[in-house]
């Protein structure tokens, strides 16, 4: 008799499903109040300064005080609430866990600097009847998405007597707004639409429209008198904020969107806004943070700035801040601030890296991958390296601790995906990743899916954000050993 076949048995698939499917009833009034939140900290957190203001407000009423320099030699208990800001542009946030500090901190690392367009030094002139501002834009964007939409202006200056001046022009119901004319589609064709794509506007045609009406002729002035709509300009600089064109060469001085954050949608399950790369990791860290109780370990969050432009300076990834911001909370848990007690404490410290990403785009989507694409809607975006190119300018994390993290996801019921950006040699990108793994930290990114990327108005969906805050409220406050 022929011998019976066994039954074979049908391999594992690992399946990606829509985390809508898999959030319970129960989450959707956290996830909702969560969005909120989330809403209200990114319509008003548009340049770095009020993003620091915000968060410091923030954590104030849940408790957090401000850290003590090093060595101060302050001891604290688990469960102290501490945060430091840097030269105003950076800051460190956290909770003093139950464990030694010998085991190390598990650390989340955003960044909440945004592309944008700044204004340069000397930069009003007037020409043809109108006032403009010149500029030069920071970080990488596509010119032509910045014309022709309203823009805001957020000024910070410190007159001649040292004393600091910041407001805002835009923002609010009732102000004027400013903008970056585009040529007519009707003239446009020898002038522009012979251009490549990234010189549709060039870096010098980037100038900002402030003003029209002249200033009224004065004695021994005539219609031809030069410079009227300047300095009108300038007038009201002067009148409304005691400022004089050489203050406003000093002064700080960013043009953003002047549009607030939306929801998206028949269904209203995505969020519209400037400013999710890297704000929405920011606010799910701020949420994620104020939310958690006693950690095991001692958690803590730092939002850098310059990532956008390669995280130099004192508040970027590349500077001595994250060794400064975790010598002194290793001096603060364990009374000890030698040499060797802190690179032990920072060897044995986990991070993620949280950042957004490029899911793919149904639009576009022959500029990725789409079996190792993030996609909107998905859960929490595992990158096991960034970069481009053949990985450069990437770190890799160790697959030992991407168990870890999936023992994480995996025990709290945390949607999560994998992913690349785009195609291999057609683009990519990096975070702060390799900068904290060079610090000999264990470093993966745990990306946010974000469509229109670095434009501004980009879409994140309300599902993701809602499990990232629950992916790092998890890995701040439990230990999964």
């Amino acid at each position: 008799m022929p011998k019976k076949t066994e039954k074979t048995k049908t391999p594992a698939v690992f399946k990606v499903d829509c985390a809508w499917d898999k959030i319970k009833d129960s989450e959707l009034k956290l996830l909702e109040k969560r969005c909120k939140d989330y809403l209200e900290f990114i319509s008003r957190c548009k340049t770095e300064r009020s993003t620091i203001e915000f968060a410091e407000k923030l954590i104030n009423k849940a408790g957090f005080k401000q850290l003590a320099a090093l060595g101060q030699n302050k001891k604290l208990k688990p469960g102290s609430k501490v945060y430091f800001i840097n030269k105003n542009r950076a800051m460190g946030l956290a909770v003093i866990g139950k464990r030694p500090v010998s085991e190390g901190f598990r650390f989340i690392a955003a960044h909440h600097d945004v592309p944008r367009i700044d204004i340069k030094a000397q930069p009003l002139y007037e020409k043809h009847g109108l006032a403009l501002f010149k500029t030069h834009y920071y970080g990488g964007i596509k010119k032509f998405q910045w014309a022709a939409i309203p823009l805001s202006l957020h000024i910070f200056a410190i007159d001649k007597a040292g004393k600091p001046l910041s407001f805002v022009i835009g923002e609010k119901a009732g102000d004027p707004v400013f903008t970056i004319t585009d040529v007519a589609p009707h003239i446009g064709k020898k002038v522009q639409y012979e251009r490549k794509t990234a010189d549709v506007l060039a870096g010098e045609e980037l100038n900002i429209v402030v003003g029209n009406r002249p200033m009224a002729l004065g004695k021994d002035q005539t219609a031809e008198t030069p410079n009227r709509v300047k300095n009108a300009v300038l007038e009201y600089f002067e009148k409304n904020y005691h400022l004089t064109e050489e203050d406003i060469a000093w002064a700080e001085i960013r043009a953003v969107p002047a549009m607030a954050a939306s929801e998206v949608g028949f269904d209203r399950a995505l969020i519209g806004a400037y400013g999710h790369d890297d704000r929405a990791c920011v606010g799910a860290a701020l949420a994620a943070i104020t939310e958690m109780g006693i950690p095991e370990h001692t958690a803590a969050v730092m939002f850098y700035d310059k990532e956008e432009i390669g995280s130099a300076g004192p508040n970027g990834a590349q500077s001595m801040l994250t060794t400064d911001f975790l010598s002194m909370l290793t001096e603060a848990t364990s009374g000890e601030s030698s040499f060797a007690t802190i690179r032990t404490a920072i060897r044995a410290t986990m991070v993620l890296s949280a950042d957004t990403n490029a899911p793919i785009d149904p639009t576009f989507e022959g500029a990725y991958d789409p079996l190792n694409s993030g996609v909107v809607g998905k859960g929490v975006w595992i990158t096991k390296h960034s970069g481009s190119a053949g990985k450069s300018g990437s770190s890799e994390a160790d697959i030992e601790y991407l168990a870890y993290i999936r023992r994480m996801l995996s025990k709290e019921s945390i949607p999560y995906q994998f992913g690349e950006m785009g195609k291999v040699d057609e683009g990519g990108g990096g975070t702060v990743a390799y900068l904290l793994a060079n610090l000999n930290m264990n470093v993966v990114d745990i990306s946010l899916p974000t469509l229109s990327l670095h434009s501004p108005f980009e879409l994140i969906s309300k599902v993701d954000y809602h499990y990232s805050v629950s992916a790092y409220k998890a890995f701040l406050q439990n230990s999964y050993l």
